[in-house]
């Protein structure tokens, strides 16, 4: 599956969901407990993005190399809330200009082997927006409310990807065949915002496709995100589900990425 859309939008989307992840992070305080993420605090949670921002950032700035490693190029987040709101902008402000500076083909260090720079605009994009729902569930804000659907039925398809890829280390994903159907009910998708996921036995295969499924899953594109991330739950996030309902959960426990 292919990116939607050009490394400066994917670029321009990680600096807003920066911004709104450091309010909601300020909204709730450090020390609030993150149940999306079992065992983290909204402090652990910045951490760790801030880091990943500047850790792909240390990657991309060294073309044909291999993935830096994970906290070398970490400067410590600061303790004051202000300040750690400014840290996570200044984590996104040098990511995305390494991104800019390296190129979109460059080949730089990736998961398995090289990858175009784009791929990590894209990965960073979603990455943030992610989080961003960790941090605005965590805050008790609307999730993700002014998220373009473009954007969120983008990140509905990398993280379809991401599990495909990783299907090997999910083998609770294989089935014989089972179908769910995923659709985002946003306008303006143009056949963007639908999925056929088939659980084969070796794994789960993934189609822009409409058709009867096992299961049905519809909802706008930002809520099918959090639902298949695990972020929330279907009635939850205001998503319908038809047909098969395990097929959704088994999805939920093991592909949840």
């Amino acid at each position: 599956m292919a990116p939607m859309l050009t490394v400066a939008r994917y670029l321009d989307e990680v600096v807003l969901h920066t911004t709104a992840f450091a309010d909601a992070v300020h909204s709730s305080g450090q020390d609030a407990v993150v149940a999306t993420c079992p065992e983290w605090t909204v402090r652990d949670l910045a951490e760790h993005l801030g880091a990943v921002h500047r850790w792909c950032a240390a990657t991309v700035s060294r073309p044909g190399e291999k993935l830096v490693r994970r906290g070398v190029t970490d400067p410590p987040m600061p303790e004051a809330d202000d300040e750690v709101s400014t840290w996570l902008l200044e984590g996104a402000a040098v990511l995305t200009k390494a991104v800019r500076d390296a190129g979109d083909d460059t080949l730089v260090g990736g998961f398995g082997g090289l990858v175009p720079v784009s791929f990590w605009a894209r990965r960073q994009c979603h990455e943030t927006l992610v989080h961003r729902a960790d941090a605005e569930l965590g805050a008790g804000r609307p999730v993700l409310a002014d998220v373009d659907p473009i954007i969120a039925a983008d990140a509905v398809d990398e993280h379809l990807e991401m599990v495909v890829r990783s299907a090997k280390r999910r083998p609770d994903l294989g089935a014989d065949g089972a179908t769910l159907h995923l659709h985002a009910t946003d306008e303006g998708l143009d056949g963007t915002g639908e999925w056929v996921v088939t659980l084969e036995p070796e794994g789960p295969r993934v189609e822009h496709a409409h058709r009867k499924s096992d299961a049905a899953v519809r909802g706008p594109a930002r809520s099918l995100l959090t639902v298949l991330t695990n972020r929330e739950g279907p009635e939850d996030a205001g998503v319908d589900v038809l047909g098969a309902v395990e097929l959704l959960d088994r999805w939920r426990r093991h592909g949840a990425v």
